[in-house]
């Protein structure tokens, strides 16, 4: 009788989607944008892709609703900009994660 599968662990699951959402290099230098850069709004990171990155709002919105998904970036509004910054619990729990698998 074959032995059932097990399920994933919770964590295992969690890094999975994180990398699923750094798995397209817009995300990734959007991610490392705003490292750079805590506290920008969107119309800033689309001014600084690279040439062959997104150029509509709407592309560049939906890359940041991925990152927001999963936890890597915070947002929130000052004003009528939203602000973004990426949340260094997140980024650590995925670096300690990523740390373990080496």
């Amino acid at each position: 009788m074959p032995k059932p599968k097990a399920e994933p662990a919770r964590s295992d699951i969690a890094l999975a989607q994180l990398c699923k959402a750094l798995g397209n290099t817009v995300r990734v230098t959007i991610l490392r944008y705003v490292l750079e850069h805590p506290d920008c709004i969107g119309n800033e990171i689309l001014l600084h892709l690279p040439d062959d990155g997104p150029h509509a709002q709407s592309t560049l919105s939906q890359h940041l609703r991925q990152l927001r998904e999963v936890g890597l970036l915070e947002a929130y509004s000052d004003g009528a900009a939203v602000c973004y910054r990426v949340s260094s619990e997140r980024i650590g729990w995925l670096c300690d994660e990523l740390e373990a698998l080496c």
